[in-house]
């Protein structure tokens, strides 16, 4: 049997409701607000008034929004809170389950986007995109998109729609990021995530931005099993190894296992791998 009912492998995407601790997100959402606010400590923590700490801080920036991203996208994976939320047990048992235990996910400042109100236009809203797939900007198929809210107002706008079987469409033609021909029939779903709530979907999924009427920050990120060769170009990006399968384990506390025979002989192996191996 190809795949079940419902299965990752039939729709192309999963959503996984609830799947962030509260505690934790309200971390990445306090660690991004500090980095906007020049590292000056933020007090306000309830939902709204965070939302409404967001949006003043972000009116109030001069630089382009990539420049700005970037800052606070280095924060938060320097921070380890990428790594925390991806370990999450929702999270982590779905990964586990289509990629394997070797985990990767990528580091540099594309982790985050940002959907500015009534500006559903690529030239004024550098992050807002017409329908596209990931595989455009290079990544491979064997690659898997993670997104989920950071801050919004609400889940009713300004996240994402889908082409729901576009996965199985292959490489759709394009030319200046935007598709060449579509099918003229197809079915789309307009995703609605409460914050916590996360979608994976493959990098073969058709998908576009919505317009927001409200600002709205989410986190885009690539997951990939890093003892996969399959070459394309996000193999030059950088990347950030977040889970370990035991046999990769075993490889790490071994070392050069080829020229270095009874390297832990007087080693006590579990100190040896709380030593090395802080993740998962």
């Amino acid at each position: 049997m190809l795949h079940t009912k419902n299965s990752f492998s039939q729709h192309g995407y999963k959503i996984i409701r609830n799947a962030i601790n509260p505690k934790i997100l309200k971390k990445a959402q306090i660690t991004i607000l500090e980095k906007i606010n020049l590292d000056k400590k933020i007090s306000k923590t309830s939902e709204t008034n965070l939302y409404n700490e967001f949006k003043k801080l972000v009116e109030k920036v001069k630089i382009d929004e990539f420049t700005f991203l970037s800052k606070i996208s280095s924060q938060l994976i320097h921070s380890d809170i990428v790594s925390e939320i991806l370990l999450e047990k929702k999270i982590i048992k779905f990964l586990k389950e289509i990629l394997g235990s070797d985990l990767s996910h990528i580091n540099d400042t594309h982790i985050l986007s940002l959907n500015f109100p009534n500006k559903a236009d690529s030239k004024k809203n550098y992050f807002f995109k017409d329908w596209h797939q990931e595989i455009w900007s290079g990544s491979s198929i064997r690659t898997v998109q993670f997104w989920t809210p950071i801050f919004q107002k609400g889940s009713d706008e300004g996240q994402i729609e889908l082409i729901e079987g576009s996965h199985a469409w292959g490489h759709v033609p394009h030319k200046n990021r935007s598709p060449i021909t579509l099918p003229s029939n197809f079915k789309s779903k307009i995703i609605k995530l409460n914050k916590g709530d996360v979608i994976f979907f493959s990098t073969l999924l058709m998908h576009r931005s919505l317009e927001c009427k409200n600002l709205r920050l989410a986190s885009p990120i690539l997951i990939k099993n890093f003892k996969d060769n399959t070459y394309s170009f996000e193999n030059n990006r950088n990347w950030t190894i977040f889970s370990y399968s035991e046999i990769t384990k075993i490889e790490r506390i071994l070392g050069n296992h080829y020229l270095s025979p009874f390297r832990i002989e007087n080693t006590n192996v579990n100190s040896l791998i709380d030593g090395t191996l802080k993740k998962k």
